[in-house]
């Protein structure tokens, strides 16, 4: 299921590419490697599968970058 999503949240990259983020204070760890997905020079875009600290769901997570700041734009459960 799809969940509708625009919120601020806080990414870690290594090497370039997102391994975590904080989701509503949340932690979650990406699990498989992101998909990235330019959109121009205006920003950059990655796909990727996060697993949850607490209770350990996982969701297929989209997030934006523009400018330094992040952004989940969808989410699956």
């Amino acid at each position: 299921m799809r969940m509708v999503a625009r919120e601020d949240v806080q990414v870690w990259c290594e090497h370039g590419r997102p391994v975590r983020l904080v989701v509503d204070h949340e932690r979650w760890r990406i699990i498989d490697t992101p998909t990235r997905s330019d959109g121009g020079r205006l920003f950059q875009s990655w796909r990727f599968t996060a697993r949850s600290d607490v209770d350990h769901r996982t969701r297929v997570m989209d997030v934006e970058e523009v400018d330094g700041h992040w952004m989940l734009v969808a989410a699956w459960e």
